[in-house]
C-alpha cells in the first residue's frame, strides 16, 4: 500500500517533521530496526568477550584487529556505489508509476468518438473499456503478486466480471505458449473498426485517434513487462547490497572500544561508550538508504510503499464505464452565459478566511529594476571594438 503523508508536509513547519519522524508504518525506523537490533546484539556480543572474557595477550589480539578494520572501512566507497544504485532504481520506479495505465484518457476519446444512446452502441463503448482494463489484468497478474493472489487463474478474472464467459472460452482457444495480452487490445480495436463501419464514428481521423489510444495503453502495459522481464542485474544489486553490510559487519569490530593506555596505538576511543552512538546514526542512516532501493527496485511486491494495483484496476474500470455511459445519458450542461458575463476582467471570489491570502503574480524580474528616465531616449548603433568586423550600413529611407 502506499503510505500518504502529503498533507502533513502542505507547510514547512518543525510540527511537520516531526508528524513524519513519528510516522511508523512506511517508515525509517520500520525498514532498520531489526537489523539494527541484531548488530547491536553482535557489538555487544563482541564488547562482552573483550572485556569480560579475554586474557591480557588475547586483548592484544583484539586490539590489533579492531584497529585493522577500522583503518580499512574508508576503502569501501559507500556513499557512491548507494547513490548511484539509488538513482537508478528511483528512475525505474518512476517510470514505472508513469506507465501503469490510467483509462481516463481512452474513455474520454471513446466517449466523445462513438456517439449514440441505443444498447448497441452503449455495449461497443463498455467493450471497449473493459477490454483495456482486461489486459491490465492479465498483465498485473504476472507482474505483482497481490493482483496473482487475487486472480490465480483467469478464470476468477472472468467471475471478477472482467470479461463474460464466452471472451474467457476464445482467449483460451488461441493457440500459443506466449502471452496473451495482445489479444483483449485486438478485440477492442476491431470494435472500433466495426463502429466506423457501422457509421457510428464520423471520420477517419477519430479511428486514427482511438487506435492511437489504445496502442499508447499497450504500450505502457508492454513497458512494466518489460521492466519485470529484465531487471537491474543481479550482480550489482548483489554488490550493493552486500558491500552495506559488510561494511557494517566490518564496523562492528572496528568500532570497539579498545583500551590505549598500555600500548601506543594510532586508534584509540576517548571514551569509553558502551552504547555505540555514533556508528548506530550511521547505520540508521547508510541501510535506511540502501532501504529506499530494497523498496522500489520491485513496486508491485507487498511492500508498504508498494504500488495500488488492485484499487486501479478497480478504479480503471468503474471509471471508465462510467465514463462512456454518462454521454450516453446526455446530461450535460446546457449552453447559457457563464457568471463572469458581463465583466471585462473577471475576478473569482475566496472564502472569507482566504480573501486576506497574499498572491505573488507572475512578473518578470527586470520589471523591478529601477529606472529615472527624465530626458528623451536617443537610440544609436553599437560602437565596435577596434579589429571587430563592422558590418556594411544600410541607409534608413
Amino acid at each position: 500500500m502506499t503510505i500518504t503523508y502529503t498533507l502533513d508536509v502542505s507547510t514547512s513547519k518543525v510540527s511537520s517533521f516531526c508528524k513524519l519522524l513519528l510516522r511508523w508504518r512506511g517508515s525509517l525506523w520500520k525498514s532498520v530496526y531489526k537489523e539494527l537490533f541484531l548488530w547491536l546484539c553482535g557489538y555487544t556480543a563482541l564488547s562482552l568477550v573483550y572485556r569480560l572474557a579475554l586474557n591480557p595477550e588475547q586483548r592484544i589480539i583484539f586490539e590489533d584487529i579492531s584497529v585493522f578494520a577500522y583503518r580499512y572501512t574508508d576503502f569501501i566507497p559507500l556513499t557512491f556505489i548507494l547513490g548511484f544504485f539509488v538513482s537508478l532504481v528511483i528512475d525505474r520506479w518512476w517510470d514505472m508509476f508513469s506507465n501503469i495505465g490510467w483509462i481516463d484518457n481512452a474513455a474520454l476519446y471513446v466517449s466523445t468518438y462513438i456517439q449514440g444512446s441505443d444498447d448497441k452502441v452503449r455495449i461497443m463503448r463498455r467493450q471497449i473499456i473493459r477490454f483495456l482494463v482486461l489486459t491490465q489484468a492479465m498483465v498485473f497478474r504476472d507482474i505483482s503478486i497481490r493482483v496473482r493472489r487475487r486472480f490465480p487463474t483467469l478464470e476468477t478474472v472472468q467471475a471478477a466480471g472482467f470479461m463474460s464467459k464466452v471472451e474467457l472460452s476464445i482467449l483460451e482457444e488461441v493457440a500459443t505458449s506466449k502471452a496473451k495480452y495482445w489479444v483483449p487490445i485486438q478485440w477492442a480495436m476491431l470494435v472500433v473498426h466495426d463502429a466506423r463501419r457501422d457509421g457510428l464514428i464520423q471520420s477517419h481521423q477519430a479511428v486514427q485517434d482511438l487506435l492511437q489510444r489504445i496502442l499508447e495503453w499497450r504500450s505502457g502495459l508492454s513497458r512494466l513487462s518489460h521492466y519485470d522481464w529484465v531487471p537491474i542485474p543481479l550482480v550489482y544489486t548483489q554488490v550493493v547490497f552486500l558491500t552495506v553490510r559488510c561494511y557494517f559487519l566490518i564496523c562492528m569490530m572496528g568500532r570497539q572500544y579498545v583500551n590505549n593506555t598500555d600500548r601506543n596505538l594510532d586508534y584509540s576511543s576517548p571514551i569509553d561508550l558502551y552504547v555505540p552512538v555514533v556508528t548506530m546514526v550511521q547505520f540508521t542512516f547508510y541501510i535506511g538508504w540502501m532501504k529506499v532501493a530494497e523498496a522500489l527496485v520491485n513496486p508491485f511486491g507487498e511492500d508498504d510503499d508498494d504500488f495500488e494495483v488492485n484499487w486501479l484496476l478497480d478504479r480503471n474500470l468503474q471509471v471508465g464505464l462510467q465514463i462512456v455511459d454518462n454521454v450516453a445519458s446526455e446530461k450535460r450542461p446546457p449552453l447559457e452565459k457563464d457568471f463572469f458575463w458581463e465583466d471585462q476582467y473577471p475576478e473569482p471570489l475566496y472564502s472569507e478566511e482566504a480573501a486576506h491570502t497574499h498572491v505573488h503574480p507572475q512578473v518578470g524580474s527586470a520589471t523591478e529594476m529601477p529606472f529615472h528616465i527624465d530626458h528623451d531616449i536617443t537610440m544609436v548603433h553599437r560602437v565596435h571594438e577596434e579589429g571587430e568586423d563592422e558590418p556594411p550600413m544600410t541607409p534608413r529611407s
